[in-house]
């Protein structure tokens, strides 16, 4: 296996691979009611990465692979923002007309993008201290 991963970019491609693998299982193993298997793929998925990391014949990512992640969470955190700052406001309407029923599952979304709002915020004021 070690004769595979001698390029970086194949492991960047394998840990990238497993990486989708145990999300999308754990997120489809717990929408058909069978959690446990999802978290098992999960676990295998990640002892997988760090496995294949481990294994890899040179360091697999560098400043370049980090600006690139730093980059792709800004615009996650931006279309997360902008989709939000439409889609909540428009289900409250539509709930004060009684055209919409805020579901667990829709306050439980609601809910989460509030907290990773809070989270950034707060890693705003800590960060924006520090300089």
């Amino acid at each position: 296996m070690s004769e595979f991963l001698v390029r970086p970019s194949r492991t960047r491609r394998v840990v990238g691979a497993l990486t989708v693998l145990g999300a999308v299982a754990l997120a489809g193993f717990t929408v058909l009611e069978r959690p446990l298997v999802g978290v098992a793929v999960f676990v295998l998925a990640m002892v997988g990465t760090a496995l294949v990391q481990s294994r890899a014949a040179g360091p697999v990512f560098d400043e370049r692979d980090e600006h690139i992640s730093q980059e792709a969470a800004a615009l996650t955190l931006t279309l997360v923002g902008i989709s939000s700052a439409v889609v909540f406001p428009a289900l409250t309407v539509a709930w004060g007309l009684n055209h919409f029923t805020w579901k667990p599952w829709s306050t439980a979304i609601a809910m989460f993008v509030a907290v990773i709002y809070l989270i950034y915020g707060a890693f705003l004021v800590a960060l924006g201290s520090r300089r």
